[in-house]
């Protein structure tokens, strides 16, 4: 049901969702999410600006990923989220909860800020060790 084209950007992952009519199933996302989720990068952005809608199974998996992520002290960031789907990843508590954007820019935005923000932790931490 979707096709998944795949980029490694510098502080994240990127997978574009598309409509694929030759695809019975959600296969091709699940093995692009869990290949993503095995890099050392700190964000998995989900563009869905291609799809008109998601299916439970789709919506299930990306819960289960942001989930996942949360406790890994990464993220999930969905931009372009069908406006039928976006009550599923609403409301739900901080842990089970991806972050949703209008756009890719956006997301984009959002892990350059976390990366930034994470390198100064760290440089911070050196600096005390010292």
């Amino acid at each position: 049901m979707l096709d998944v084209h795949r980029e490694v950007l510098p502080n994240g992952f990127l997978l574009i969702l598309s409509p694929d009519t030759s695809s019975p199933n959600e296969v091709k996302l699940a093995r692009a999410l869990h290949r993503a989720s095995r890099s050392d990068k700190g964000a998995i952005l989900i563009d869905l600006s291609l799809v008109d809608s998601l299916s439970e199974d789709v919506i299930d998996l990306l819960l289960a990923y942001a989930f996942m992520l949360h406790a890994q002290d990464r993220r999930l960031i969905l931009c372009h989220v069908p406006q039928p789907a976006q009550h599923h990843f609403l409301f739900l508590d901080a842990a089970s909860q991806p972050l949703l954007v209008p756009s890719l820019l956006d997301a984009m935005q959002e892990i350059d800020f976390t990366f930034s923000q994470d390198q100064s932790v760290q440089t911070g931490n050196a600096n005390a060790s010292l």
